[in-house]
């Protein structure tokens, strides 16, 4: 498999385990690569680091969530990975420019949700 399966492959098993303890050393392991190597392919295939991609992915499903289900936010922060409200608010605002209760309040702003790289 050329590195263009491997990574589309890859980012596929990603956004199938966002639930799961996803960090680059978890990622690199189950992909058989260093870190460094695997970083640097994932980059030059997505344009995207790979924990960028991580934490992008984990806040657009955040976001589908907290838009189409009453789930509490603490709880979709915890499920997909965030150590704590706290920080889930800190990267949800950064990203989205809004707090999750802004976005669930109907805030939302399609044209700002993170595109999926390929």
């Amino acid at each position: 498999m050329n590195s263009t399966g491997f990574i589309t492959d890859l980012i596929e098993w990603i956004d199938n385990n966002l639930e799961e303890k996803l960090d680059i050393n978890t990622v690199a392991g189950r992909a058989g690569y260093s870190k460094w190597h695997l970083q640097r392919m994932f980059k030059r295939q997505t344009g995207y680091a790979l924990g960028e991609y991580i934490r992008m992915q984990k806040l657009r499903v955040s976001a589908e969530r907290l838009a189409n289900s009453g789930e509490p936010i603490v709880s979709v922060a915890i499920s997909l990975g965030f150590d704590s409200q706290q920080s889930f608010n800190r990267s949800f605002k950064r990203h989205y420019g809004q707090t999750p209760g802004d976005w669930r309040r109907g805030g939302m702003q399609p044209h700002m949700t993170a595109n999926r790289p390929h």
